[in-house]
C-alpha cells in the first residue's frame, strides 16, 4: 500500500475510520474528486466544505443537510435567531463539543456551544466510581466553558454533559496529570497544520488517544481558513470543525490547548493591525471570536493578544501570540514580532518557571534552516530572538523546548548555543498532510530529521524521572502508528 504523502490526485487510498468502539477500518477508493486540495479549501465555498466532509468516511445525509443550514444561518440575517430555529428542526442540542481544556492537575475545563443561552451540569467523578460531583455553569449562554475544580492527580476521571431539561449533551473519560515526574511516563501530543482539510481524517486523532497522552497542543492554521474579518463564515468554519466525528471523539476525550498562525488569523502571511490598509484587520474581534471557540487558559484575561501560560501538570506550557502582536511599521526592530508588553510577560515567564520542562511555542518557527525564516524570527526580531535565547541558555533547573509550525513537513533542530549548548525546536506541521517546502533546509548542520510536506503526522513528547533525573524523549507519530523519529533529549 503507498504512502498517504505520496499519492496523487489520479489513484489513491483512503483510510476510512470510525472510532465507535476504536474501530479503523481501511476502504479503497478510487475517485480522486474526494480529495480536497489545499487550494480548493481555501476557496471556502459551500460546495467544497461539503466535499471535506465526505473525504475519509461517508457522512449521513442529516449531517450534511445540518451543516448546511447552519452555515445558512450563519451567513443570513439575523444568525442568532435562525441557528437556533435550525436546530429546533433539526432536534439538536448543540453546536459543538463537549470539548474539553485548561487541564492541570486538579482542574479542568469543559466547553460547549449551545443555539440558545441555557445552563448545563457537569457530573464528574473517578472512573473507579467513587463520588460523582456535580459542577453548573454560572449563567445560561451559548457558550458554556465550566470549571470543574477539586480533582486529584493522576486520576482516570469520567463526566457527562446535562442541560437543564435533563437531556445529555455528550461525554467522556480523561486522565489528570501528575503533579511531579515519576518513573512512568507523562505524555503531551502536538502539531499544527489541520487546515480544515485534515480535520475529518481519523488515524492521527485517534491515535492521540491509543497512546494514552494527557493533553493535545494544537499550535496553528487549525480550523478557519483565511476567512480575514467575515465572521459569518469564520463561524462556519468552527461549525465545520464542530461535526468532525474525529474531532469530537478527540477533543471530548483528550484536553486541546490551542494557538493561532495566519490562516485562523485573518489569511497567508498577515500579522498585526494593517491600521494603514484600505482593509483594516478587526483584531479585537478577531481576538474574541478566537477566545469563544477555544477552550483556553485565561479566556476572560484581559491583555493585548491571546497567548497565555499554565501548567499541564510537572510541564511548563507557554503559548506565543505570533500573528496578532507584530508591529508591522517596525518590522525588523526590538520587539516588533511579539510586541513589547508581550516580550516583557514571555521574559518574566521564563525568569519565574521552576518546572523541570517548559513548552514554548510559536506559531512560525524559531529558526530560520527553512524558507530562510520567511514570515518568522528570522526576518522580524533576530535581536528580539537572540534576547529570548540567553535568557534560555542560562536557565538552571528548567529545560526550555520550542515548538513551531506554519511551514508544513515536520522537523527537528539542534539549535547550537554558546559553551556546546543547544536549544531543541521541534515542528510537527503535518496534522492535514498539505504541501509545503522541502523536508531540510540547505544548512542541514543542525536539523536532526526532515518529513516532506504531503505526509501526516504527530509530535509527542514523554516526560519521566530516571533516579530522581528529569528525562524527555519527542517521537513523531505518523497515520500508521510508527514510530518515524526517536529523540532523547540531552539536557
Amino acid at each position: 500500500m503507498p504512502e498517504y504523502s505520496r499519492l496523487n490526485r489520479k489513484q489513491f487510498i483512503v483510510m476510512a475510520a470510525t472510532t465507535v468502539g476504536g474501530v479503523l477500518a481501511r476502504a479503497e477508493e478510487t475517485a480522486a474528486s474526494r480529495i480536497v486540495s489545499l487550494k480548493d479549501a481555501h476557496k471556502g465555498t459551500l460546495e467544497i466544505d461539503l466535499r471535506i466532509m465526505k473525504q475519509y468516511v461517508d457522512q449521513p445525509q442529516a449531517v450534511l443537510d445540518f451543516y448546511t443550514g447552519c452555515r445558512a444561518a450563519l451567513t443570513g440575517p439575523n444568525p442568532e435567531v435562525a441557528l437556533a430555529a435550525h436546530c429546533r428542526k433539526s432536534n439538536r442540542a448543540k453546536l459543538g463539543g463537549p470539548m474539553l481544556g485548561d487541564i492541570t492537575s486538579a482542574g479542568v475545563s469543559v466547553w460547549l456551544h449551545l443555539p440558545e443561552p441555557v445552563s448545563v451540569a457537569i457530573k464528574m467523578g473517578p472512573k473507579s466510581g467513587e463520588t460523582v460531583k456535580t459542577f453548573k455553569s454560572e449563567t445560561p449562554g451559548r457558550i458554556q466553558s465550566v470549571r470543574c475544580t477539586g480533582l486529584v492527580p493522576d486520576t482516570l476521571y469520567t463526566y457527562t454533559v446535562m442541560d437543564a431539561k435533563g437531556r445529555a449533551l455528550g461525554g467522556g473519560d480523561f486522565m489528570t496529570p501528575p503533579e511531579s515526574l515519576s518513573e512512568e511516563p507523562f505524555k503531551i501530543a502536538f502539531g499544527t497544520c489541520f487546515h480544515k482539510v485534515g480535520l475529518y481524517r481519523p488515524e492521527l486523532m485517534q491515535l492521540v488517544q491509543d497512546r494514552d497522552n494527557r493533553a493535545m497542543l494544537v499550535l496553528g492554521d487549525s480550523a478557519v481558513d483565511g476567512r480575514k474579518c467575515d465572521f459569518s463564515l469564520i463561524n462556519a468554519d468552527y461549525q465545520l470543525r464542530n461535526l468532525s466525528a474525529p474531532w469530537q471523539q478527540l477533543t471530548a476525550n483528550i484536553p486541546v490547548f490551542a494557538s493561532w498562525d495566519d490562516h485562523d488569523y485573518w489569511g497567508n502571511d498577515t500579522s498585526g493591525t494593517h491600521a494603514n490598509s484600505k482593509n483594516p484587520i478587526d483584531v479585537d474581534g478577531l481576538r474574541k471570536s478566537w477566545k469563544t471557540h477555544w477552550n483556553n487558559p485565561d479566556r476572560d484575561a484581559e491583555r493585548n493578544g491571546i497567548y497565555f501560560q499554565t501548567k499541564i501538570g510537572p510541564v511548563h506550557f507557554i503559548a506565543l501570540d505570533t500573528r496578532s502582536c507584530r508591529i508591522n511599521e517596525q518590522r525588523g526592530q526590538l520587539n516588533s514580532f511579539l510586541g513589547e508588553e508581550q516580550m516583557d510577560w514571555l521574559k518574566q515567564q521564563i525568569s519565574e518557571s521552576t518546572s523541570p520542562y517548559i513548552l514554548l511555542s510559536s506559531g512560525t518557527m524559531w529558526s530560520d534552516y527553512i524558507s530562510d525564516g520567511k514570515d518568522s524570527w528570522g526576518t522580524w526580531d533576530t535581536e528580539g530572538r537572540e534576547e529570548i535565547f540567553k535568557m534560555i541558555d542560562a536557565k538552571k533547573d528548567s529545560q526550555v523546548i520550542l515548538l513551531s509550525g506554519d511551514r508544513h513537513g515536520a522537523r527537528g533542530f539542534a539549535i547550537p548555543r554558546p559553551g556546546n549548548k543547544k536549544i531543541y525546536e521541534f515542528e510537527a506541521a503535518t496534522l492535514g498532510g498539505v504541501p509545503g517546502p522541502g523536508a531540510f533546509g540547505e544548512d542541514r548542520s543542525a536539523q536532526l530529521f526532515g518529513l516532506p510536506s504531503r505526509s501526516w503526522a504527530f509530535g509527542e513528547f514523554s516526560f519521566r524521572a530516571v533516579d530522581g533525573v528529569p528525562r524527555a524523549t519527542f517521537r513523531l507519530i505518523n497515520e500508521r502508528g510508527e514510530e518515524l523519529e526517536t529523540i532523547e533529549l540531552e539536557s
